[in-house]
């Protein structure tokens, strides 16, 4: 018997994941050095509610994953349809991330949105290998919910909740 998995066409595969909506995060740290970090996430969930804990994957060719890795926290914001320019903006490889983008700071120096439908602050509770990703699992020390409605990510494009795909 073949596996089948190996036969499957990439292409084929991520437009098959593409037919399930996801909600939109923008995850930032700050390095020891004191420098800012970010990257978009469509792989985000929650994971345990004793302890709280949630997972956001993080692909391991990013710029930023060397220090996501080695992170002591970091900010899961979820974003709005007003965040879809910044959400595109921390998925592209060479962006100047943090020139536009209305970031506050917590008491630690990590960059949160906070006009996000939900800012969620973790300690780095571990980090699990996951193919060509890893699992960022993180131990929510601080969550808040904003008065906005979250954004989807479907078929390669923005969805407003309320709004029917094409």
């Amino acid at each position: 018997m073949t596996d089948r998995m190996h036969e499957l066409d990439p292409a084929t595969f991520r437009s098959v994941l593409g037919r399930f909506p996801s909600g939109v995060t923008i995850v930032t740290t700050r390095s020891e050095s004191g420098t800012l970090h970010g990257f978009t996430a469509s792989s985000f969930a929650s994971l345990s509610l004793d302890p709280p804990l949630i997972l956001v994957c993080l692909d391991r060719r990013a710029n930023c994953f060397p220090v996501f890795q080695a992170a002591e926290r970091f900010v899961v914001n979820i974003a709005t349809p007003a965040h879809a320019d910044l959400a595109i903006r921390f998925a592209t490889k060479g962006e100047n991330k943090f020139a536009e983008g209305n970031f506050e700071f917590d008491e630690e120096g990590h960059p949160l949105l906070p006009d996000a439908a939900a800012v969620i602050r973790c300690e780095l509770e571990q980090v699990v290998p996951g193919g060509d990703h890893v699992i960022l699992i993180g131990r929510v020390h601080d969550a808040r919910a904003g008065s906005d409605e979250p954004v989807m990510w479907y078929r390669g494009d923005f969805l407003h909740l309320g709004e029917s795909a094409a």
